[in-house]
């Protein structure tokens, strides 16, 4: 308690200058830890957005591939042709499809 009265009676007897220099690094100080946290903050958002985000990274083969629009109907319906019992093409379905494409591609003409 003595110290803080002591503080009080420092601070009433210094000139009013330097009290705006004081509350001057006050501020100062205190913007710049605010200014820290809140970035601190930001990053830890960003991180948690980016983690937690929905959005597929996995590679889309459609976006390479050029369709004429009325072809991606009737390719869809050519690789349900291809499944076996599943629904899903599995990666043996995969090596078949590979090894006919191959032999029609030696047969074809142009």
């Amino acid at each position: 308690m003595d110290e803080l009265k002591l503080l009080i009676e420092m601070v009433a007897n210094l000139p009013t200058l330097a009290v705006w220099v004081l509350v001057g690094y006050l501020v100062y100080k205190i913007a710049v830890i605010g200014s820290i946290y809140g970035l601190l903050r930001f990053a830890i958002e960003k991180l948690h957005s980016w983690l937690t985000s929905s959005t597929p990274r996995s590679y889309d083969p459609t976006k390479s591939v050029k369709l004429i629009p009325g072809a991606s109907p009737a390719l869809v319906v050519q690789l349900h042709r291809i499944k076996k019992n599943s629904d899903y093409i599995h990666e043996s379905d995969v090596d078949w499809l590979k090894k006919v494409l191959d032999a029609a591609l030696v047969d074809r003409k142009y």
